[in-house]
């Protein structure tokens, strides 16, 4: 069971990290794994629905951000 640093760590670093959000996505405790955190399956469900949510405001101020520059 990761704790509440690990789990920020894992999100920060999904949020940052294209092709680890690609990895976790695909097999989230092989992916914690290799940050050498262990997660259970409800922390992974978890963190999946929280980082889409985080993505999904970040292209958002993007895409804001590019109309407000134009």
């Amino acid at each position: 069971m990761a704790t509440e640093a690990e789990l920020k760590k894992i999100a920060v670093k999904m949020i940052e990290d294209d092709s680890f959000r690609a990895s976790f996505e695909a097999d989230p405790e092989e992916a914690a794994s290799s940050m050498g955190i262990t997660l259970t399956e409800e922390q992974a469900g978890n963190i999946k629905k929280g980082t889409a949510e985080a993505v999904g405001v970040r292209e958002a101020k993007s895409i804001i951000s590019s109309i407000f520059s134009s």
